[in-house]
């Protein structure tokens, strides 16, 4: 399992992001605190507290890694 920290800053961050977790072939998990959601889910993305870095993981080999990190680079705090 791979991890890292991202901030969503506005409504049009979480849509993005999404589509971005929408987009691989592999799990995408949002933690916030003790809650964890499917990232490829709008509706669970929308119950997350975005005023403090969210904790992404991911189940895939490094180079998928590589390139998801480098498509959310924006996202990462």
């Amino acid at each position: 399992m791979k991890e890292f920290n991202i901030r969503i800053h506005s409504f049009a961050d979480i849509r993005e992001f999404v589509n971005l977790a929408f987009a691989q072939p592999f799990d995408v998990l949002i933690s916030c605190g003790s809650q964890t959601v499917n990232a490829k889910s709008l509706m669970a993305m929308f119950c997350l507290d975005y005023h403090r870095p969210l904790h992404v993981s991911v189940t895939c080999d490094e180079d998928a890694y590589t390139r998801f990190t480098a498509d959310a680079a924006k996202f990462i705090a």
